[in-house]
């Protein structure tokens, strides 16, 4: 869901580090990005090759540039060197990009005329540089897809301009609902049962925190506007309610009449207010998120899945999917990156082969040891949940997964200041619910009209 990755704290992929990625924004990189690419990408139309379906990507030759985001690497990095290993006839050349300037390489080869063929772009971005005309339309190819039902729906989403595909899934980072069931067993409480809306969630962490000797029942990273996004987000959507509405460019907040926000921002305020949360939490800047959590003194945090590579014992440890405010339903923050070709791309033929390959099963298979999520569903067996219960819980949630689907995700969600984290703080540490929801209705609006402007 999504430009929210500055440099991680720890090694990518292993618990909060992983997580940092949702952090803060690029502080308006998509944007400028955008004013970058504009001007140039007139006459490129963001068209297909002129090959057929079937032979498009198929036993193509040369090399394929791919470029890939440093805060996702550990699947690029093994997949590229396995696909060389298999691939005599077509060879990839990795490049990583760094964090806070993936979109301004990619805008600048791109006015340069000298694009990569293919890019795992934050999926967050891909409305930026399709709806300049910047990527090449991949509708056929994607419609062929005999597993296209089973891809992530947020990152197709994403990736779509008035029906038409610029991108498709490639790795999916996505947010659960963590808890201890040492913690949940010593409360009283079923550890067979995490919590499945926020009133279990409130009362589930009152108990614990009843436990004392510095046991609290919940946590958030309450200074990390991106990380505050991605777990609280999926719950409103959960609901059948999403925070901006409307086609791009004549956006709308819903933000005053959102009766789960409401609830949910009335929950995080009272478990603030009762003490069910560490007093750290309102500083917690991403760094540090879900550390002490590790250390068994919480007992529920919504977190990032990445955390799973520190979740240890199993026994005492377990994920579930977020649940709506009222209990409905549960879904995910789509996070994570999208595949795209450019326009004008020296090798798409090439590009679409090593897409389908990472895309085939045994690829995907891969993916948790790596760090990041599937974006097939069907991957989803028997065998799979056995090998990777803490990951199985993330992919049956990304069947329910969205995204907010705007240009202003940044300005609105992750930059410091943004409208959201200044509704979050006057509802929940100020204690003022209805001046948070007033303030995020008019902030909300003035920066998707800024953005338009």
């Amino acid at each position: 869901m999504y430009t929210r990755f500055p440099p991680v704290a720890r090694r990518r992929g292993a618990g909060p580090g992983h997580a940092r990625r949702h952090a803060v924004g690029h502080a308006g990189a998509a944007i400028a990005a955008l004013s970058l690419i504009a001007l140039p990408l007139a006459a490129c139309g963001g068209s297909s090759p002129s090959a057929s379906s079937k032979a498009f990507g198929v036993d193509a030759t040369g090399v394929v540039h791919f470029w890939a985001r440093q805060a996702t690497d550990g699947p690029a990095i093994a997949l590229v060197k396995e696909f060389n290993a298999t691939h005599k006839h077509l060879r990839v050349v990795l490049h990583l990009t760094p964090p806070n300037d993936d979109t301004t390489q990619l805008a600048t080869a791109i006015r340069a005329g000298s694009p990569p063929d293919v890019v795992g772009l934050n999926d967050i971005d891909v409305p930026t540089f399709s709806h300049e005309n910047a990527l090449m339309n991949l509708t056929k190819y994607i419609n062929a897809l005999p597993y296209k039902s089973a891809l992530s729906p947020g990152h197709l989403a994403l990736a779509t301009v008035n029906g038409q595909y610029y991108g498709l899934p490639y790795l999916a980072d996505l947010s659960v609902l963590w808890y201890n069931k040492k913690l949940f067993t010593e409360a009283g409480l079923n550890p067979s049962e995490p919590p499945t809306n926020y009133a279990q969630i409130v009362s589930d962490a009152e108990k614990i925190s009843a436990l004392g000797h510095g046991i609290y029942g919940f946590s958030f990273a309450g200074n990390c506007q991106g990380c505050l996004g991605f777990t609280m987000l999926p719950s409103l959507w959960a609901d059948g309610e999403h925070l901006i509405s409307g086609p791009l460019g004549n956006q709308t907040p819903n933000v005053a009449t959102d009766a789960p926000l409401k609830q949910m921002l009335a929950d995080y305020q009272l478990m603030w207010s009762r003490h069910l949360v560490p007093i750290n939490d309102q500083t917690q800047d991403g760094l540090t998120w879900g550390a002490d959590f590790e250390a068994g003194k919480v007992g529920i945090l919504p977190g990032d899945y990445g955390f799973a590579t520190k979740m240890k014992p199993a026994s005492e440890f377990a994920d579930a999917p977020l649940p709506g405010v009222t209990g409905e339903s549960y879904s995910t923050f789509d996070g994570g990156d999208d595949f795209v070709i450019p326009s004008g791309a020296a090798n798409p033929s090439g590009a679409w082969e090593f897409i389908k390959w990472v895309l085939e099963p045994a690829q995907q298979q891969q993916y948790p040891t790596l760090g990041d999520t599937p974006v097939r569903t069907d991957i989803l067996t028997p065998a799979f949940q056995a090998k990777f219960p803490y990951d199985a819980v993330a992919l049956k949630a990304l069947a329910k997964g969205s995204v907010e689907y705007t240009l202003a995700y940044d300005a609105v969600f992750n930059e410091p200041g943004s409208p959201w984290f200044k509704m979050f703080e006057a509802a929940v540490y100020s204690h003022n619910l209805s001046s948070g929801l007033s303030e995020g209705q008019s902030g909300i609006q003035s920066t998707l009209t800024s953005v338009k402007d």
